[in-house]
């Protein structure tokens, strides 16, 4: 049951998601008469404060011609636990619907060749979806007409057929189509994700207090207690999801010990509850294009039929999102 290989990234989003929140706070030195002197992005990393600190202490070392200390301020932080929720557990045997990615371009083939280019036209292909690659091609002309399209980037994450527009080289009316290599009649579906609570610390290490104070002000206004985020929860599937981010608690220890030799660091500790799910693995699932029912009145008799309805859309290719109508037909049996 088990042994399916799937990996939907959830866990490493969820890492990534924290981190981007705290990767751009600022330290700014002043003299006492208030005019900056430096200032500073504060580095972030993964992994626990006292790995950090650890390398503090040890001081900067010479190896191999690189300095391997560390300097303050620094922010770093872990997960701590994940915890299921059932709180916002949703029904678990519903299932989420994504038309499925055709992904790459198979190929682009020429509909009219034109006339009259002196030089090879630009080729493009139409933007990829959010989160996709847009494919990239050339063209090949032999005298003055456009004879064939070479795929260079053939892209990922189309989920329907891109346009072709040929351009410049001082010529005209050369079209293409582009080919893709699957079609658009299966959708991907996935059952409801768990809900998990990820318990993140975030470790603040300075050696001043003014430091400190600058990055907690930095970052405490926004959390009343919650602050929220989007996440592109899972890109094959098109979910976005506003992401709580929980401030819980706050503590701060100085390891200063009062003698002239021993680095100071203030290290002040956030406790934060990141509201998360994560996914099971997805599977492939035929789109219904036609509903065909057959209709009587009789209970005792369920092979006497008076009405056949047959209901499909217009055009029959077209996905949720395309327009289209439904054509329905009736016949009295």
């Amino acid at each position: 049951m088990f042994g399916t290989y799937f990996y939907n990234k959830n866990i490493r989003n969820i890492v990534i998601l924290f981190g981007t929140i705290f990767n751009d706070i600022t330290v700014k030195r002043t003299t006492s008469a208030g005019v900056v002197q430096s200032q500073f992005k504060v580095p972030i990393n993964y992994g626990p404060s006292e790995k950090y600190l650890t390398r503090l202490e040890q001081g900067p070392t010479l190896d191999d011609q690189e300095i391997l200390g560390i300097t303050l301020p620094r922010l770093s932080f872990e997960i701590t636990t994940m915890a299921y929720d059932p709180t916002r557990k949703l029904q678990t045997m519903k299932k989420i619907r994504e038309v499925k990615p055709l992904g790459t371009l198979d190929g682009i083939s020429v509909v009219t060749g034109g006339s009259g280019y002196t030089s090879a036209p630009t080729v493009t292909v139409a933007d990829a979806p959010t989160g996709g690659t847009t494919a990239t091609a050339t063209a090949t002309i032999v005298g003055g007409v456009v004879t064939a399209i070479t795929v260079t980037n053939v892209g990922a994450g189309y989920t329907t057929t891109p346009n072709v527009t040929i351009t410049g080289g001082a010529g005209t009316k050369a079209t293409a189509k582009a080919n893709m290599d699957a079609n658009t009649s299966t959708l991907l579906t996935a059952y409801s994700p768990v809900p998990y609570n990820f318990e993140i610390d975030l470790a603040i290490m300075v050696r001043s207090s003014d430091d400190g104070a600058q990055i907690l002000e930095q970052i405490l206004p926004y959390f009343t207690p919650e602050f929220h985020v989007t996440l592109n929860e899972m890109k094959t599937l098109g979910i976005k999801r506003d992401i709580p981010v929980i401030l819980n608690s706050m503590s701060t220890e100085d390891t200063y010990e009062g003698d002239y030799i021993t680095r100071r660091a203030l290290i002040h500790t956030l406790s934060f509850t990141v509201q998360g799910f994560i996914y099971g693995p997805t599977s492939d699932q035929g789109i219904i294009r036609e509903v065909d029912v057959n209709a009587g009145t009789s209970f005792n008799d369920i092979d006497e039929k008076l009405v056949n309805v047959d209901t499909k859309p217009n055009p029959t290719t077209a996905d949720a999102d395309d327009p289209h109508t439904f054509t329905t037909t009736k016949t009295i049996l």
